[in-house]
């Protein structure tokens, strides 16, 4: 088909398509029937079709089609004239009508055939490439990408390198291999050694990283991305130092980048050099002055450094934030009642709609009615949000054990559980904060008849394994089946520190005292707590270590000094230690209304 017809064709389909919207506007769009009859009138006579009358009417046909949303109608016609016409306006329609319609091997398949047309096309390769990209083959995505730069057009190089987070290890090393190649190919080409540096950042080769990184950032020093992959590469490999230096010089060079202004605070902040932190964000909000989640972090910060009056200011900002209102009004609220300004603190915390710090908000505006002496409205704030929110029923009915059970309300709190789980019989978080409010009261029975309800629901649940299996192990001489259960807990989760303390408890109490003390040992890296410190510190008092139990129960001692399971400890095995001349710091009990957020967990779970 010559250029002319071409073009008179496709004068014709945009005659047509204004037709089609007026018509549609008129709700009067013809049928196919009707376009047919149409035509076949004009000439009197049904005639064959020739080639170019073959073409057009298939063309209409598309765009009629496509008027009416019916796009495999348009795509079918489109694919078959690119294939007769081999013209490369219609090759380039029909991948339009394939984009539409998201077929990836239409896409491929015109492609090539454009191809074919035009071997020199950076169009087609680009189409090429990126459709081999979602496909995950990435030699052929690689291949069309060494194309487009033979070419000398544009591409993202390093778009592949991007997206290999997500891979397999096995498919980063392939990534990798395939842009080292390319690497030799085109060794000047700086954006196919970052992409490079990015494979290898994404493989924790970070040394290897940063080397390439330093070789494109001699080539582009104000390349910033580079800059910011190797901050981030030096913090993720340990050189937390590094990081920190590097990072402030480049947020001295690129003082209006986010992400390296982020990354640079929040080193500061793993340091503790939080008014530092707090510069930093300053500084980039004068940048980006309309940046709601930069104002949240400096507000967050001023905070912390103890700048209530310039922290509240930037809090009244971003209530006229909707993406942050609930934000502000939390925050504000959780200063107003660390000031005890108690009522101010209740209107912030009921400002908070539905979303991010809700039920939060909902809790602490309980707790402070209660602190109030107005429990009553506090119990009927939660029934009335029960009604209204049925999908949160749970989370609210936990909220009022959590209060009740706060105010040291025991009975009243287990009611409270006793009606959520009436409505809720099957519920794993009512069920088992039932079950750890029955050890408590040590009514054991019951807590074990909790917590069987829930291994014969989920079998697999070792969070009720572990509490169970733990409290056997503790309380009871069934240490057998308590090893049974919490070895099944340990290997539904090997890593996690409460399990791998009751495993080493029970294998103490079964007499193992040296297996034990390599899991205690284990589980008080991970996790430093109290009771976890006394279990090892037991096991290895035992085995005559008593230096290091000391040192183990005073380290502890000093960061939990009123521990109840520590402190027994202590009593029978070191009374010594608890004396007001030992090395724990002074410390005052916290009464229950100081403690707003008990913890629902024990150790069996935590």
């Amino acid at each position: 088909m010559n250029s002319f017809r071409f073009a008179f064709v496709l004068s014709a389909l945009i005659t047509l398509s204004g037709c089609a919207s007026l018509l549609n506007t008129q709700n009067t769009a013809p049928t196919d029937a009707e376009v047919n009859s149409n035509s076949a009138e004009e000439d009197g006579t049904y005639q064959d079709f020739s080639v170019e009358q073959d073409t057009l009417y298939d063309l209409l046909v598309a765009e009629i089609a496509s008027q009416r949303n019916q796009f495999d109608i348009t795509l079918v016609n489109y694919i078959h004239q690119a294939q007769v016409t081999r013209d490369p306006a219609v090759i380039l329609r029909a991948i339009n009508a394939a984009q539409i319609a998201k077929d990836g091997e239409a896409i491929k398949e015109l492609a090539m055939l454009w191809l074919e047309e035009d071997e020199n096309s950076i169009a087609a390769h680009q189409l090429l490439g990126y459709q081999y990209a979602l496909d995950k083959d990435y030699t052929q995505a690689m291949f069309h990408t060494s194309e487009i730069l033979r070419l000398g057009g544009n591409t993202s190089v390093e778009a592949l390198a991007i997206n290999s987070a997500q891979e397999s290890e096995e498919g980063k090393q392939a990534l990798l291999t395939l842009y080292k190649d390319l690497f030799e190919q085109y060794p000047e080409s700086w954006e196919v050694q970052y992409s490079i540096a990015l494979v290898q950042r994404n493989l924790k080769q970070c040394d290897e990283a940063i080397a390439n990184l330093d070789a494109v950032l001699k080539v582009q020093p104000r390349f910033q991305q580079a800059a910011i992959v190797k901050a981030n590469c030096l913090n993720e490999s340990g050189k937390k130092q590094e990081a920190l230096e590097y990072s402030a010089d480049a947020f001295d060079d690129f003082p209006d980048n986010n992400a390296i202004g982020r990354l640079y605070a929040s080193l500061l902040i793993e340091r503790e050099q939080t008014e530092d932190a707090a510069n930093v964000f300053a500084q980039l909000i004068e940048y980006y002055p309309e940046s709601p989640s930069l104002k949240l972090s400096y507000a967050l910060l001023l905070l912390e450094i103890n700048k209530p009056e310039e922290a509240i200011v930037v809090f009244e900002q971003l209530k006229n934030y909707p993406a942050h209102k609930n934000d502000a009004n939390y925050y504000l609220g959780r200063y107003s009642e660390e000031q005890e300004q108690l009522e101010e603190a209740l209107n912030y915390f009921k400002a908070v709609s539905p979303g991010t710090h809700y039920n939060s908000s909902v809790e602490r505006q309980a707790y402070i009615l209660t602190k109030l002496d107005r429990q009553d409205e506090a119990i009927e704030l939660l029934a009335s949000l029960r009604k209204e929110q049925p999908n949160n029923e749970v989370r609210l009915w936990l909220i009022e054990y959590k209060l009740l059970n706060t105010f040291e309300q025991r009975d009243a709190a287990l009611e409270s559980l006793d009606k959520g789980i009436a409505d809720h019989p099957n519920d794993e978080q009512l069920v088992y904060a039932r079950a750890m409010h029955y050890e408590g009261d040590d009514r054991l029975e019951e807590m074990e008849a909790d917590l069987r309800h829930l291994i014969d629901q989920n079998p697999n649940n070792a969070i009720a394994l572990n509490a169970l299996g733990y409290t056997l192990a503790d309380r009871t001489d069934r240490l057998e089946e308590a090893a049974q259960l919490i070895g099944k807990a340990l290997v539904l989760k090997p890593d996690n520190p409460a399990i791998m303390d009751s495993m080493g408890w029970v294998l103490f109490r079964l007499g193992k005292a040296e297996e034990a003390l390599q899991l205690l040992g284990a589980a008080y890296l991970k996790y430093p707590d109290g009771e976890v410190a006394a279990h090892l510190g037991e096991a290895l008092w035992s085995l005559d270590k008593k230096d290091q139990a000391r040192t183990v129960w005073s380290n502890s001692l000093r960061q939990q000094p009123d521990h109840k399971v520590l402190i027994e400890t202590l009593q029978r095995l070191a009374p010594e230690m608890l004396e007001p001349n030992t090395d724990s710091k002074d410390s005052t009990t916290n009464s229950a209304e100081d403690q707003p957020e008990p913890e629902l967990e024990t150790n069996s779970e935590s």
